[in-house]
């Protein structure tokens, strides 16, 4: 696996990930330090306490009776965090959404390539 050329911290909102301790593991093998969450408010929580330069997530949709969707939280609470989706599905109409809010979309299965690729376009577009 390629090492990193900047440690970046990502929090990885993934809820269901068969074994979140995977992710963590690539991207720490790649020389990243990676977060967990597992849903929206742990998201929100981590979100409140750490400064991410990543926020990989498979959720994006607005909730029921909500205004925004989740990138729109994600973007309000961590202005300064690049938003990468991850897709495990076709698009649908009601994906294609919230992968149109995000800086890049990575499909699925994810791969230390899939993440490196995301992390170029952060450098490049959020700078180090």
């Amino acid at each position: 696996m390629c090492m990193a050329t900047q440690r970046k911290t990502i929090l990885v909102i993934h809820p269901s990930a068969r074994d979140p301790a995977d992710i963590r593991r690539l991207l720490g093998a790649m020389g990243h330090m990676a977060v967990t969450a597992s849903g929206r408010r742990a998201a929100l929580k981590a979100l409140g306490t750490v400064r991410f330069d990543v926020i990989l997530t498979s959720i994006g949709a607005i909730q029921p009776g909500g205004e925004r969707s989740f990138v729109q939280e994600l973007r309000a609470v961590a202005p300064g965090s690049a938003v990468v989706g991850f897709n495990e599905q076709a698009p649908e109409a009601a994906n294609e959404a919230w992968m149109g809010e995000c800086d890049a979309i990575i499909r699925a299965p994810l791969s230390s390539s899939k993440l490196q690729w995301a992390l170029d376009f952060e450098l490049r577009y959020f700078g180090s």
